[in-house]
């Protein structure tokens, strides 16, 4: 991961200067809580510290419940891919859960990515569904039925589902690819191809889409255009990689690419290939191509 506090070193030194006024303003007078707990929320946002903004939620709730900071602190801990701690502080927002309350549906799609990330497949479908039933337009949800029935082997569903969320705004890329990833599972390479085409910048290439394209490449033996996605591999690592690509059985895909499916919770027994793939560290080699996102 890059290091966001050099990136970000500017607004946070603003942040500070923020900061430094209301401590003089509070010379003169007090300035009001909300306003301090803003400045401490934005200065922690731009350091990138999950666990002291975690325990800025925590206290914040402790002094006061408030459904807006629980809705965060769960994103927090969703984000850490602590799902057991998100589970815990989602609880009494669903224990008081109204459907005629605003949130409701974001707080249904938060349980649906913490039933997800605990491999609860039909307790995630079942929230997931009533997001839908409530916000029908809500293209985070309809992915994520898509990606439940891809897991399935529902592909017509599947696509129906990507189809949704494409219609209602939902990032180009991430439909594109998981399109994309249908078609492979179906052997579809030209097509599949076709839609992650043409190729941007390799350095904007997120992981799951260069996992996708170098499956795509080894099994419609295109060589030269694996080794340029692949150029910061060492030779022999990416000869062996190539190797392993073109004879990975069809029924072995769901497995290696079930986490560029934006399925993080999903194993796979091809986890060293993958992260060689998207630049991971593993025992064997550290050689590996930029990763993003």
């Amino acid at each position: 991961m890059l290091n966001l506090f050099v990136l970000r070193s500017f607004p946070f030194l603003r942040l500070l200067v923020l900061s430094l006024a209301f401590m003089i303003a509070g010379c003169v007078g007090s300035a009001p809580p909300q306003e301090k707990t803003l400045t401490n929320e934005q200065v922690l946002e731009s350091s990138g510290n999950d666990l002291e903004i975690i325990d800025l939620y925590k206290n914040q709730l402790k002094e006061k419940e408030s459904e807006e900071v629980r809705i965060k602190l769960v994103k927090r801990y969703l984000e850490i891919k602590d799902y057991d701690s998100a589970r815990f502080y989602l609880a009494p927002l669903l224990q008081q859960f109204d459907a005629k309350d605003p949130t409701a549906s974001n707080v249904l799609l938060l349980a649906g990515k913490v039933s997800l990330g605990l491999e609860q497949w039909a307790e995630a479908r079942k929230h997931l569904t009533k997001v839908q039933q409530l916000a029908p337009s809500n293209s985070e949800s309809a992915n994520l039925l898509g990606i439940l029935s891809a897991r399935e082997g529902n592909f017509t569903v599947a696509r129906e589902w990507f189809n949704h969320a494409r219609s209602n705004m939902a990032d180009d890329r991430t439909i594109k690819n998981n399109l994309a990833l249908l078609d492979v599972f179906e052997e579809r390479y030209t097509e599949a191809l076709r839609r992650l085409q043409p190729v941007p910048d390799l350095r904007q290439l997120s992981d799951r889409t260069r996992v996708t394209l170098s499956l795509i490449y080894a099994k419609t033996d295109q060589y030269s255009a694996f080794e340029v996605l692949t150029d910061n591999m060492a030779e022999s690592d990416r000869v062996s990689l190539y190797q392993q690509l073109q004879a990975l059985p069809v029924a072995d895909f769901p497995a290696i690419l079930g986490d560029n499916a934006n399925y993080s919770s999903v194993k796979t027994p091809h986890k060293a290939v993958t992260d060689v793939i998207t630049g991971a560290p593993t025992d064997r080699s550290r050689h590996g191509v930029e990763a993003n996102q």
